[in-house]
């Protein structure tokens, strides 16, 4: 089927998501674990999240070029959901731990901080909302993309009449009603979720690197 073309910003926006998979990628290769270098069971964790994140950049991107919104603002979720859970590991007793606890089957939502609370979407994203603003309300409102709601009945009406009560509704794959604005911010949003994997996966990666003694260093505050 052909689709017709989104604007230039559209379009620009969609690479650089595409860029941004490819750069996660080469922090993983030479950052995280280079050829020779040690394995731990949090790198199992931080391959997954890499997989996944390309992976769903990848359906992301097609869903867009498709115009089905409905996807990529399920898709959206699942990436926030990638980054977040992989930041729990930051946030327990043992990461390492915890990593071979989620490898055997764990959920992450049952397992707890280092504090005692439980690992719940909820949680995490209490723990990001200061640096991420937009991550409470964005989470919420995607909530119901990843679950059949009211969100779904919502985007099957394409018009309501003022006057005799008609309603017309939309059995399509393409969200074309959408303006340029709505396609910008989901991407936006996409990629803010794809910084914040990031920045642990530079921080796994560093941390690495780091000797016996300036790791215990760190950890003690000294």
């Amino acid at each position: 089927m052909t689709h017709p073309t989104h604007s230039k910003n559209v379009v620009v926006a969609l690479e650089e998501l595409e860029s941004d998979a490819r750069k996660l990628q080469r922090i993983m290769i030479e950052l995280v674990a280079p050829s020779g270098s040690p394995m731990f069971p949090l790198d199992f964790l931080a391959f997954a999240a890499t997989k996944r994140h390309a992976s769903t950049t990848s359906a992301f991107v097609s869903a867009i070029n498709s115009w089905n919104m409905v996807v990529a603002r399920s898709l959206l979720r699942i990436h926030i959901d990638t980054s977040l859970r992989f930041s729990a590991a930051w946030h327990v007793e043992n990461p390492h731990d915890f990593s071979m606890e989620v490898l055997r089957g764990a959920r992450i939502d049952k397992l707890k901080t280092r504090s005692g609370d439980r690992l719940t979407d909820a949680y995490l994203v209490k723990l990001h909302k200061d640096k991420h603003p937009w991550l409470p309300d964005v989470y919420e409102h995607l909530c119901g993309y990843v679950h059949f709601s009211g969100s779904h009945i919502t985007d099957a009406i394409n018009d309501l009449s003022d006057g005799d009560g008609t309603v017309e509704f939309l059995i399509s794959d393409q969200d074309q009603r959408f303006p340029e604005f709505s396609w910008l911010e989901v991407a936006g949003c996409f990629r803010e979720a794809t910084g914040i994997l990031e920045t642990y996966l530079r921080g796994w990666g560093t941390t690495k690197q780091l000797s016996p003694e300036q790791l215990e260093s760190l950890r003690s505050g000294v």
